[in-house]
């Protein structure tokens, strides 16, 4: 069943977007998981990995 937003202008807070985003993204991950698609251990690797590279980044080291 597919849920249709209403896109009329809305003001919306950073703090409800992010919630909203975080929301999403466990949703995403709930069903991820559920479905087998990746295991708890892959998604822990990937977070651990885009954690580095985020530091990285921000260090200024290159790739």
């Amino acid at each position: 069943m597919a849920i249709r937003m209403n896109l009329q202008k809305t003001d919306i807070t950073v703090e409800d977007m992010l919630s909203t985003e975080i929301i999403v993204n466990l949703a995403l991950i709930d069903i991820l998981i559920a479905k087998q698609i990746i295991s708890e251990e892959e998604l822990m690797d990937y977070v651990g990995k885009i954690r580095l590279e985020q530091k990285e980044r921000s260090r200024g080291c290159p790739h």
